[in-house]
């Protein structure tokens, strides 16, 4: 079976390139939250029932934020859903965190030695972090360096075959009637096509049907019949004809379709930046902590 791409839990590269959004640790953050600092303010997003443990919009805003900036980017670079995905996750972390921390209280442990003396280094700890972010965030990459890079580095920019991205709607009980009903609305309407899969997919686990980019060397392998079929197929297209592999029938939209063959430099270009700039990032990263090593004679 084809690989789907499930889009409800699968966190997006961004722009392609494998940069991610991690979700930071919370723990020491909040840590001192709870003990001082300032105020959080801003829409209660997360509430307990006993009201004990409230998650605050500035809480949350402020470990995104924090995060990006370690990794040297900007809400806008990061996609929406992913965006959103990453904040769902730190609001059950911060909730987590606290709770916890009103259990803790309770057995008094934050009078405890291994708590009070941890503060101060924990805050240490958070100042050295960002003071390092904020040194490899002083790097930039200039059009020239990146271009100069591509023309230097034609391989790295190489597909070595067609790749396409399909939209599948699957039927397997061999209703021949649902299949045609299913193909005549979804040629109708290609714009319309997630619909038609929700409507009438028997896939299990397909969710809208969308695949991986596909190798279209390796589907003829696997699914010939359908690799046939899109080879020639334009980009938003609907194949129009129900494409029957044993027990299994589908209807393929072509979701995008990128030739073999060198890579257009202006299709890389931020790509390759972000690439070039996460390295000199980390380069300068390294030779900072080396100087503060060196500086204050840490041996």
């Amino acid at each position: 079976m084809i690989k789907y791409r499930y889009t409800e839990k699968k966190m997006e590269d961004i722009m392609k390139n494998k940069i991610k959004l991690g979700i930071i640790a919370v723990m020491c953050t909040l840590a001192l939250a709870c003990g001082g600092g300032s105020k959080p303010s801003g829409k209660v997003l997360f509430e307990s029932p006993d009201k004990k443990v409230k998650v605050y919009e500035s809480e949350v805003n402020n470990e995104i934020q924090k995060n990006l900036f370690a990794q040297g980017l900007k809400e806008s670079d990061i996609p929406k859903e992913q965006l959103e995905a990453t904040r769902k996750n730190i609001i059950q972390s911060i909730a987590l965190t606290k709770a916890m921390a009103v259990e803790a209280r309770a057995k008094k442990l934050d009078s405890d030695k291994k708590y009070t003396e941890s503060l101060e280094l924990t805050k240490d700890g958070i100042l050295a972090e960002l003071n390092v972010a904020d040194q490899g965030n002083k790097v930039n990459v200039t059009d020239d360096e990146a271009k100069k890079y591509y023309d230097a580095n034609p391989a790295a920019f190489t597909r070595a075959d067609d790749i396409v991205k399909l939209q599948l709607l699957g039927i397997n009980s061999g209703d021949q009637a649902k299949a045609d009903a299913a193909l005549k609305e979804a040629v109708a309407n290609p714009n319309n096509f997630t619909e038609v899969v929700k409507k009438y997919s028997e896939l299990p686990n397909s969710g809208t049907g969308e695949t991986n980019d596909l190798s279209l060397t390796e589907l003829a392998k696997t699914h010939a019949a359908i690799a046939e079929a899109v080879k020639n197929a334009q980009k938003g297209q609907v194949i129009n004809s129900i494409i029957k592999i044993e027990n299994e029938w589908y209807i393929v939209k072509v979701l995008n379709k990128e030739p073999k063959g060198l890579v257009a430099y202006d299709q890389v270009k931020e790509i390759l930046k972000n690439q070039m700039k996460a390295k000199k990032r980390q380069e300068a990263q390294e030779k900072y902590i080396q100087e503060i090593t060196g500086k204050y004679n840490i041996k």
